[in-house]
């Protein structure tokens, strides 16, 4: 196997929910889609969001089901695997913008000074010091997955935000397949993370708490169960509305003119169609054979 082709054997593949191969230049020809990036559904959050302040922005969402989920490997090897998965993008479509929708992949570009990879590549990152300034009885919880909470960056955040505030940072990877299963309508079982909310503070603590930091975009989905084991709480920060707020402020969203193509891919055909059910109901629809 030559150079050219080691290479190109190792760059993922994108696939459409109805099993056929994803061609970006056929689908959205001359158009510059807001491209969100994520192991699964989390990234649902940050869509809504832009959304919420570009009506007719084309969306391509690429869900790299076949690596979910991210909080479960190493930094080093989610890092690559962003490089690769940004090759591939690059090669099919022309985006206006990219969205690392996931703050564990985001946090481990960052770790490795690969941040400016792409000019136009937007990470999701704990907003730690924002809670800080926030917070009024400077009682904070942060809700992350175990690699987000290992960064560099946030492990510096955290040692600065202590000066001023307590702060408790819990590992909750869990809910990250509770959000997956509720958003697909399966049976969710909210004790378990109850239980390790329970392990993680005591109930005094867990009642002093008034600002959350939602450290990964599934988290969102799952508010209102939120809520209910953290009652007292007053503000709850979500990196989705601000990183949606700076794309719309770099200028480089290019609106559709006509209908608006919102399209979701996976890096694996397994559970493809179970995924895209999830995404329908997002408004994600289904592609015409003439464009497949």
């Amino acid at each position: 196997m030559g150079a050219i082709e080691s290479i190109l054997s190792d760059v993922p593949n994108l696939w459409l929910g109805n099993g056929s191969r994803f061609d970006g230049a056929k689908i959205f020809q001359s158009r510059r889609p807001i491209v969100v990036l994520d192991s699964g559904v989390g990234g649902l959050t940050v869509v809504r969001e832009l959304e919420k302040l570009v009506k007719n922005a084309d969306i391509l969402y690429v869900a790299d089901n076949d690596w979910f989920p991210y909080g479960s490997r190493g930094g080093t090897e989610i890092a690559r695997r962003m490089e690769k998965l940004l090759e591939k993008i690059c090669m099919e479509v022309t985006p206006s913008a990219i969205v690392i929708a996931c703050n564990t992949a985001s946090v481990a570009i960052m770790d490795r000074g690969i941040e400016k990879i792409r000019h136009n590549c937007f990470l999701v990152t704990p907003k730690i010091s924002e809670a800080v300034e926030i917070s009024k009885r400077k009682n904070i919880v942060i809700l992350a997955t175990a690699g987000t909470l290992k960064s560099r960056q946030v492990l510096l955040d955290i040692a600065r935000g202590r000066m001023i505030a307590r702060i408790w940072p819990i590992a909750a990877q869990s809910l990250v397949a509770l959000s997956e299963a509720k958003l697909a309508g399966e049976d969710s079982k909210e004790e378990d993370f109850a239980r390790l909310i329970n392990l993680s503070l005591s109930e005094k603590q867990r009642l002093s708490v008034d600002t959350v930091v939602l450290g990964c975009t599934h988290f969102p989905h799952l508010i209102d169960d939120l809520r209910w084991l953290f009652p007292t709480v007053e503000n709850w920060i979500d990196p989705a509305s601000e990183v949606a707020q700076r794309v719309v402020a770099s200028g480089r969203m290019v609106g559709s003119v006509g209908e608006v193509l919102k399209v979701s891919t996976f890096t694996s055909n397994c559970n493809a169609a179970k995924y895209f059910q999830v995404f329908q109901i997002s408004g994600f629809g289904l592609i015409s054979s003439s464009l497949v």
